[in-house]
């Protein structure tokens, strides 16, 4: 937290004592909560993170996360930092109660052995690739059942990676947690109604809630993947950091655009059903319309529209005579490929200046697109959440 001081000059203060009042009554109930689990995993991450609202220190109960296992999942703390416009550094409080869905979770467990191969293939500098990442990397497909705190504020999340301490994802890697309920209600409620106004007939029946699905996978996937500790001009630094304010953008980018490349590699090998090829662009091109609703001053918006006019230019994605758009099925790989290449290349050398221009040219409404937003005004721009047990037990909150 940064606030100014009685000589007017900005001070760093903690956020065990900005927030003291709030944090200290949290961690009194986390350690109650640690109290009821038979969990010793869940009882380990709760304690610690109760303990780290007053120490702020967050590494132990980060590694303690990464290891719960337990049927309750449970995700709280000051994680994201898609509010600090300023820089990007300062983290936002958030929190998701969970149900593991081990059915769902354990048809995922072929992604978790691919990551290295996929770093090993990304299509850069072979300096700029990890020869080693982190060791964990599990994957947990949960039905959501209460957020609070900066996940229940505008848009909702379909999924996370966590967490974001460079420090701990070099050693432990980062967990991919995917709300597969809120999923399914975005591409119901939202996504199906979009392309059946802005696709191209032929290819409507292309859109797929496994192609979505799988490729917000591979988005959570891929943000583990690439660059993340670099060294420019001569310093050790870290992405986040070089791209300060803008880093989110990016970063969002990356993973989309990587997702995307990623979906191909595996599905080239054999890893991804075949079936999801034409479905997997399709349906992105589809959902690009949908982030782009957030705003292009938000993050996921920013990027996606990034990189909707990039492919646009490249001839991926076209228009017809009447404004409906499509996906040209030759040109789509390269013109994927290509992007992957540029967005990792500016993150590894930690180039500000050249990944704001990269947003400033293509950050854009165009016309063809303002055309068909226009065509969505009675769709649904997200869908808003409801906890009526919450409710119950503390009807003097909204939540």
């Amino acid at each position: 937290m940064v606030r100014r001081g009685a000589d007017k000059k900005l001070q760093l203060v903690p956020y065990s004592q900005e927030y003291k009042e709030f944090l200290e009554p949290a961690a009194k109930l986390l350690k109650e909560a640690a109290g009821l689990t038979t969990s010793p995993s869940l009882k380990s991450y709760l304690t610690g993170r109760a303990d780290a609202f007053g120490s702020d220190d967050y590494y132990a109960s980060d590694v303690a996360w990464m290891e719960l296992d337990a049927p309750l999942d449970i995700t709280i703390g000051p994680y994201e930092t898609y509010e600090d416009e300023l820089f990007g550094y300062k983290a936002a409080f958030e929190a998701f109660v969970t149900l593991r869905d081990d059915q769902e979770t354990a048809k995922l467990t072929k992604f978790e052995g691919q990551l290295q191969d996929l770093e090993n293939r990304l299509p850069i500098d072979a300096g700029y690739r990890n020869a080693k990442i982190g060791a964990m990397a599990p994957i947990r497909v949960v039905q959501e059942v209460f957020t609070a705190g900066d996940a229940n504020r505008g848009v909702q999340t379909a999924a996370f990676n966590l967490p974001n301490d460079e420090k701990v994802i070099k050693e432990k890697g980062s967990k991919r947690v995917m709300l597969k309920n809120v999923q399914e209600a975005k591409f119901d409620k939202v996504l199906v109604p979009i392309s059946r106004l802005v696709m191209a007939p032929e290819q409507q029946a292309e859109i797929s809630f496994d192609a979505f699905f799988t490729h917000i996978l591979m988005h959570e996937l891929l943000h583990g993947l690439g660059p993340h500790d670099i060294t420019v001009d001569g310093q050790k630094t870290t992405v986040r950091h070089a791209m300060k304010e803008i880093y989110s953008a990016i970063e969002e980018a990356k993973a989309d655009t990587t997702g995307l490349w990623g979906m191909q590699q595996l599905l080239d090998r054999g890893v991804v059903d075949k079936k999801l090829e034409r479905s997997m662009y399709t349906t992105f091109l589809a959902s690009s319309f949908r982030s782009v609703r957030f705003g292009i001053n938000e993050a996921h918006g920013k990027g996606v529209v990034m990189i909707f006019n990039y492919l646009t230019d490249e001839g991926a994605f076209k228009v017809d005579g009447a404004g409906l758009f499509f996906v040209d099925h030759t040109k789509i790989q390269a013109a994927v490929s290509k992007l992957t290449t540029r967005i990792l290349t500016i993150q590894a050398e930690g180039s500000y200046a050249k990944a704001k221009a990269l947003l400033d040219e293509y950050v854009k409404i165009r016309p063809p697109m303002q055309k068909a937003l226009d065509k969505l005004r009675d769709v649904p721009v997200d869908i808003e959440p409801r906890f009526p047990v919450a409710a119950r037990l503390a009807p003097e909150q909204s939540w």
